[in-house]
């Protein structure tokens, strides 16, 4: 098998703690060369991984021998860099949030499609098969028909200087951790909402700090989602349905060596579930290659990423301010 080559934008604690080690053990790719805004960061992930490095990012992307780019840097600098990838006629892999705006999204979607450059946004969580479990416990039936997803993802406060505080960033708690929460439910219900009410609450710098929103999905189907900054730490989901909950304890962010625990409710059972460890990042690798050679499934992707940012939109321009 040939592997798919690639280059990783931005040395940050995402791309050395999970994205990295997964890409080294991956069979489906492999790391060539690394960039970042500071040159000594970059050429000290070039040892420590054992690959190239560049001085800046258009050196990175004007590399004959990169096929693919992951983009690890904040938010606010996701637009340029995609636009700039897809100009080298680099496939990306892009980290959450892919841009800020639904304008944004319009913009890099169709500048991908007209470069025939494959993007995928980079939800991770998604390829861990605990949540394949849980899908295909519901589809049995014991648990009856799902009425409402609720999910909670949120954090003890960051360092003041965190560009997460920082809305000129894209930062805020939507963009970091709400993201993983409406993607969730949307995977789930596998469609669209037809109502989404939000609030948001502002705080430091402008950016929000928690939030709340719920999405109707019609059919009697529902989405309660919560996430925040300088919070107790949550981190789950749960899925209550006519005849049961399901729950699963760690579910957006788990090291690759976590054993996953679903929780199973039912009238007089309970069932507690350990499954496999899983590495995320690297089943989210194998997706992405094997993705590139299939137009349809580019496609799904360009939809997924209109979609999603067409809610962010909504959310935050029909917020309740708090």
């Amino acid at each position: 098998m040939v592997k798919i080559r690639f280059g990783v934008i931005g040395c940050g604690y995402i791309a050395k703690k999970a994205f990295i080690p997964a890409l080294k053990k991956s069979s489906y790719a492999e790391l060539v060369a690394v960039a970042s805004r500071d040159k000594n960061i970059a050429k000290s992930f070039s040892i420590e991984f054992g690959c190239n490095y560049e001085k800046d990012y258009e050196t990175l992307l004007s590399r004959d021998d990169l096929d693919a780019v992951y983009i690890a840097t904040i938010p606010s600098t996701h637009e340029k860099l995609i636009l700039m990838s897809a100009k080298y006629g680099k496939h990306i892999l892009c980290e959450k949030p892919l841009t800020t705006s639904y304008n944004s999204a319009k913009k890099i979607v169709s500048y991908c499609k007209n470069s025939d450059v494959g993007i995928l946004e980079g939800f991770m969580y998604q390829y861990h098969t605990q949540h394949k479990y849980v899908t295909d416990f519901i589809k049995r039936g014991d648990i009856g028909k799902p009425i409402l997803f609720e999910a909670k993802f949120g954090f003890p406060p960051l360092e003041e200087d965190n560009y997460r505080y920082q809305k000129i960033s894209g930062g805020g708690s939507l963009f970091d951790a709400g993201v993983y929460t409406i993607h969730s439910a949307r995977k789930f219900f596998q469609k669209e909402p037809r109502e989404v009410y939000s609030v948001l609450n502002y705080e430091k710098n402008k950016a929000d700090i928690n939030g709340s929103v719920l999405m109707d999905f019609g059919n009697n189907q529902m989405a309660q989602l919560s996430f925040g900054f300088d919070n107790y730490y949550q981190n789950n989901y749960s899925i209550w349905c006519t005849r049961g909950v399901i729950r699963v304890n760690r579910a957006f962010s788990i090291p690759p060596n976590q054993v996953p625990q679903v929780s199973i409710e039912m009238q007089n059972e309970h069932i507690a579930k350990e499954l496999e460890p899983c590495d995320q990042f690297e089943r989210q690798i194998a997706f992405f290659v094997k993705g590139l050679k299939k137009i349809k499934t580019k496609e799904m992707w360009y939809k997924d990423i209109i979609a999603q940012s067409e809610i962010l939109d909504k959310i935050i321009k029909n917020k309740e301010n708090v």
